[in-house]
């Protein structure tokens, strides 16, 4: 074997490495692509990310947030989580949540919008699984689909 052509070898594959890591690092995945395009369509362009910050004008600062493209009902059409971080919307609970569902007019209607953490549950009405939502406290309300919206169903779970 060549003296040299171990290292050859080596520095080759640490190039092709380094090629790989850098295209895989620039070029977002495309599922967050299309994920973050369902987010800024169904907040109105207001969020254009599953995370990131916002500068929201009510609060006059920059404010943390999630997104969460899911498909509640198995139609496969998607509904969006968001959960803004931070005292100014999210009161004690420190998030103010929204859910967004499409409706058959092409529509987003956000759900909530107020503070608290959503869980979902495994019980189920009319395709939708009943959303508890938490906050601080021992009192956790569960939310239920009148197949129009979200509504409260039971005050404390």
């Amino acid at each position: 074997m060549h003296p040299s052509r171990p290292r050859t070898t080596t520095a080759l594959l640490a190039a092709l490495g380094l090629s790989l890591a850098l295209a895989l690092h620039a070029a977002p995945n495309a599922g967050e692509a299309a994920n973050a395009k369902v987010v800024a369509e169904a907040t109105g362009g207001k969020l254009k990310a599953t995370h990131g910050q916002y500068f929201d004008l009510a609060c006059n600062a920059t404010l943390d947030f999630d997104a969460e493209v899911v498909d509640l009902n198995g139609d496969g059409r998607p509904e969006v989580f968001t959960s803004v971080h931070g005292s100014c919307l999210g009161g004690m609970a420190g998030v103010h949540m929204n859910l967004y569902i499409k409706g058959r007019n092409g529509r987003w209607t956000p759900q909530f919008g107020f503070p608290g953490v959503y869980s979902v549950l495994k019980t189920k009405n009319r395709g939708y699984p009943d959303i508890e939502i938490g906050g601080p406290g021992n009192c956790f309300p569960v939310w239920r689909w009148n197949g129009r919206q979200y509504a409260l169903y039971k005050k404390c779970n």
